[in-house]
């Protein structure tokens, strides 16, 4: 596989590349995102259940969980990365060389660092890894915008959404996998091997050059001049919650409910690992179809299957959890959600501007997560307090809210060039 070639700028500013494979250039994404999520995923579905195997008291665990807030906040360093860069390396080239590196030789370290035995240790270095994911992840939406056209961003983005679920698998379930047979020293050497992958692509790449703005606000002004932009903040803060927030809510209690149904465990991790595979081919099959018929029709189909699949659920919140229909709701659902993340995701690179991508285009994408998180939460709170049945009541009334206003905002505002 060869890298990007050398590009040139226009006098806008904007990147040209010279001669560069299509094909070519969407595996380079695919492998860059392929560690997007290693790190997060690995300290946050996968290190406390190691640690609770292994005698951790349950309030440790929950403290550890707190370094969240580190990658959960990551937009808030987006205008360091976007103002300062490397001129020699490429500048989002550059952090992600830089974090890439900086990750594998944690990740080592950590392989020698006993979880239980050295707990104060761990914490540390758990902190540091997720430190430098923050900074590795917001660079790498720098240099996607940078790096992609318009037309090449559907397909793009459902190979992003896709190998970001894979990358959720790599520090999960597959690190869970290697601990369960080799320990901990081969899991966490296991995780830092996957980084050289995308360090043997970045090695091969030239990042396009962009014009760079004469006078830049401070960082944290240019933060809050996002929000300042009417038609950025109103994508971030409202339709993109409306747009999904059907789904989030609708399988906050999806565990509880396959559980008061008499599922057994094995046959719940059966269905979620099913789930998690097809909805990396939904967004595949989504970003084809963002790029052959633009984005508000297919979001304005993915808001409709939403609705029905939604309202598939309630036998399950009935107690009826019969096994192939109740299986082949939630792969619908997970269908549903993986295609909303990949129109989300090409919208808001719609609207990155090239002088501050890392900025615009991880703070929809962290307010998505951000969402994702408290809706959950609070899905869980209502279906205690008034059941299953109405919790689902209320995720299809705002699944249809969603079908309707997503696609029409996306219409008349999400193709439009960004902001200058």
């Amino acid at each position: 596989m060869t890298a990007p070639d050398v590009t040139a700028a226009t006098e806008t500013g904007a990147p040209v590349r010279l001669g560069k494979p299509r094909r070519a250039l969407l595996l380079v994404i695919g492998s860059l995102y392929l560690v997007s999520s290693v790190g997060f995923s690995f300290f946050f579905l996968t290190l406390g259940t190691i640690l609770l195997g292994r005698g951790v008291p349950l309030g440790t665990v929950a403290l550890l969980n707190l370094f969240g807030m580190i990658y959960f906040g990551r937009f808030l360093l987006g205008p360091v990365v976007d103002r300062f860069g490397s001129a020699r390396f490429g500048h989002y080239r550059g952090w992600l060389i830089l974090t890439q590196l900086a990750l594998v030789l944690t990740l080592v370290g950590l392989a020698g660092v006993d979880p239980v035995a050295d707990l104060p240790v761990l914490m540390v270095l758990v902190a540091l890894v997720l430190a430098l994911s923050v900074f590795h992840d917001l660079a790498l939406n720098g240099l996607a915008v940078r790096l992609l056209r318009s037309s090449e961003r559907g397909v793009a983005n459902g190979i992003q959404v896709a190998s970001g679920s894979a990358s959720m698998l790599i520090g999960s379930g597959g690190a869970l996998l290697v601990y369960a047979h080799a320990g901990w020293a081969a899991t966490v050497l296991a995780l830092a091997a996957v980084f050289v992958l995308p360090l043997a692509v970045l090695a091969r790449l030239t990042e396009p050059a962009a014009a760079r703005p004469e006078h830049r606000p401070a960082p944290w002004r240019e933060l809050a001049g996002y929000f300042r932009r009417p038609r950025m903040a109103v994508w971030a803060l409202l339709v993109i919650p409306v747009f999904s927030i059907g789904e989030w809510l609708a399988t906050a209690p999806q565990s509880a409910m396959l559980l008061a149904a008499d599922w057994p465990m094995d046959r719940i991790a059966l269905v979620q690992l099913l789930a998690a595979a097809v909805q990396m081919v939904a967004a595949l099959g989504t970003g084809a179809a963002i790029t052959r018929y633009g984005r508000w029709r297919p979001a304005l189909g993915i808001g409709a299957l939403g609705v029905l699949t939604v309202a598939a659920l309630f036998p399950l919140a009935a107690g009826s959890g019969q096994a192939v229909p109740t299986a082949l709701v939630l792969v619908g659902v997970s269908i549903v959600y993986g295609a909303k993340l990949t129109v989300v995701s090409t919208v808001s690179m719609d609207l990155a501007r090239e002088s501050s991508a890392a900025t615009d285009f991880t703070v929809p994408m962290s307010i998505e997560g951000i969402c994702v998180t408290a809706v959950s939460s609070a899905g869980l709170g209502l279906a205690g307090a008034a059941g299953f049945s109405w919790l689902i009541g209320a995720a299809v009334a705002l699944s249809f809210l969603g079908a309707v206003v997503g696609p029409l905002w996306i219409r008349r505002h999400g193709t439009l060039p960004a902001v200058p």
